[in-house]
């Protein structure tokens, strides 16, 4: 059994966004992470997939738009999202504020360590070296497969990065 408790947890920021891992795949035997997600007005990943992990997107706040096979669609808070593996998403923050949502990969183990190390390279002074992120994607079963959202919070503004 494990407990976590509120402010528990491994927190990275990459791409702008910031996840407090609660569960790894370390902790589970590989079976599932859980991680909350936060972020910021005009934030989201690039259209990517996954081809080892399920993914579970749970929306707690903010206004979220998912992209799925090409089609944007609204996840307001209280909306759950499933994605099996192989399926190009992405999702935005179309709101005015941060979001909060849980992100599910399961199993576990690869989403975290993908984004441990993509952290890394954000954390270095300059633009992020965004060959060693698709690097990082690709060891562990990602593939990023087009270009990120345009953010508007200044730190992102000043570390942009493009595929």
């Amino acid at each position: 059994p494990i407990i976590v408790q509120p402010h528990e947890g491994q927190e990275l920021n990459a791409f702008g966004d910031t996840i407090l891992f609660k569960v790894v795949g370390g902790q589970t035997g590989n079976d599932i992470t859980i991680g909350m997600a936060i972020t910021p007005p005009g934030g989201g990943p690039p259209l990517h997939g996954h081809r080892l992990e399920h993914e579970v997107f749970i929306i707690e706040s903010g206004d979220l738009e998912m992209n799925i096979g090409g089609e944007w669609k609204k996840a307001p808070p209280g909306s759950v999202v499933f994605l099996t593996k192989d399926v190009p998403h992405q999702f935005r923050n179309v709101g005015d504020g941060p979001s909060r949502h849980w992100v599910i990969p399961s199993p576990g183990g690869g989403f975290e360590t993908f984004y441990e190390k993509a952290a890394a390279v954000f954390a270095e002074a300059g633009p992020p070296d965004m060959e060693r992120i698709l690097k990082a994607a690709a060891d562990h079963g990602m593939e990023i497969v087009g270009p990120h959202q345009d953010r508007t919070t200044e730190k992102a503004r000043i570390r942009s990065w493009k595929c």
